[in-house]
């Protein structure tokens, strides 16, 4: 019973962390295009979004390799 909670908990956590570096590359990319041609530097709202997106899919992975663990 606990087993398969456990699992069910992983799964959630993976696909959040994946839907959140998914949102953070599409911020990335809409304030790149809104900022396309005005001169503006976007690296002090890029860089942030990028690590938080980096550190999303490394808690996708985790999240993945701990549920393929205990399923098996």
């Amino acid at each position: 019973m606990v087993r398969s909670e456990v699992v069910g908990m992983l799964s959630v956590v993976q696909y959040l962390a994946l839907g959140v570096a998914a949102l953070m590359v599409a911020g990335i990319v809409a304030v790149m295009v809104l900022a396309r041609g005005t001169g503006e530097d976007i690296t002090g709202v890029a860089a942030p979004a990028l690590l938080l997106a980096v550190l999303s899919l490394a808690v996708a992975i985790g999240a993945g390799i701990r549920r393929r663990r205990r399923i098996g």
